[in-house]
């Protein structure tokens, strides 16, 4: 081979890789369109422009095709269409529906081995245009829950902290408010607030939001319904104890039998028994006033003085 074709040989190569290397390039420099929706539904992806998919010539070959990264090279195919030969598509991935005359792909029941990028090349006569979106899939937050973590309160004064939960969602963020806005904003962006409040605040009402970039929820929390004021003349929750209190009966009984009663002369034996019993009041709920005990009668005084 002469110098001439030797030369010719090294630019058609040199045009080659240039080539190749601006193909294998190009799709990873593109700017991608970022598609946020709900995991677990069924999507509807544009895979290119409305004016393309409009005005594209009926004789081209459509591929679409899937990768994790864009800077990875080994790619899932997804569809690959000639039109109009073909009214189906030559291949079809499962879970997935291809609709030629909008050029857009539909997800059947979205999971999360469906995000990534999608890449469509659109083959014309005598061009090829790239399109590519990324996919990204959240799960709806649920309605959050407000829990009391650990509370004090001391002289009309209440601490507490408050941990805001959700069942569901990922990628959840957390803010915290005052309904009224009435207070200095909060500055707490996590699950957790702590606050000490003063009597006059216990009332206000602090307001949790979750969200995700496709859902947000919120829940609400009064500080009255833990912290509750100290009455007057109290200075913690114990209650008082209560004492119980002994009482000690007594009474005199006759003995059985008649008397006889001798006014010159007293009896040598008193028919009257003194009995001592030891008793205990039960402490009742609620504390009722204790009747007074009588005073004990004196069966035999009434007896001695009793007229023949």
């Amino acid at each position: 081979m002469d110098l001439k074709g030797l030369l010719s040989l090294n630019f058609l190569l040199f045009l080659s890789l240039a080539f190749e290397l601006s193909c294998g390039t190009g799709e990873s420099l593109m700017t991608c369109q970022e598609v946020t929706e709900q995991l677990g539904r069924n999507l509807l992806l544009p895979l290119a422009s409305e004016g393309i998919s409009k005005s594209m010539n009926k004789s081209i070959h459509i591929l679409v095709t899937k990768s994790e990264s864009p800077q990875k090279n080994v790619k899932t195919k997804i569809v690959s269409l000639s039109l109009p030969e073909r009214a189906s598509p030559r291949f079809l991935e499962n879970g997935y529906k291809f609709h030629p005359e909008n050029l857009k792909l539909e997800i059947l029941q979205s999971k999360k081995e469906t995000e990534g990028w999608y890449f469509t090349t659109l083959e014309e006569n005598f061009s090829v245009r790239h399109f590519c979106l990324q996919l990204k899939l959240f799960e709806q937050v649920s309605t959050p829950e407000i829990k009391v973590l650990n509370w004090t309160q001391e002289n009309g004064n209440c601490s507490l902290t408050l941990a805001c939960e959700v069942g569901k969602g990922d990628h959840v963020a957390y803010s915290w408010r005052e309904e009224t806005g009435a207070d200095p904003p909060i500055s707490a962006n996590s699950s957790h607030l702590h606050l000490s409040l003063g009597p006059q605040h216990v009332h206000n009402v602090y307001v949790c939001t979750v969200s995700n970039p496709i859902s947000n929820h919120s829940q609400t929390f009064t500080p009255g319904s833990v912290c509750m004021p100290d009455p007057p003349g109290k200075a913690n929750h114990s209650q008082p104890t209560t004492e119980a209190k002994s009482l000690t009966i007594y009474a005199q009984v006759q003995k059985s039998g008649s008397i006889q009663k001798k006014p010159d002369a007293p009896s040598a034996q008193d028919p009257c028994t003194t009995i001592y019993v030891a008793a205990t009041e039960p402490v009742p709920e609620p504390v009722q006033p204790v009747k007074p005990v009588p005073e004990p009668t004196d069966f035999c005084f009434a007896l001695r003085n009793q007229s023949p």
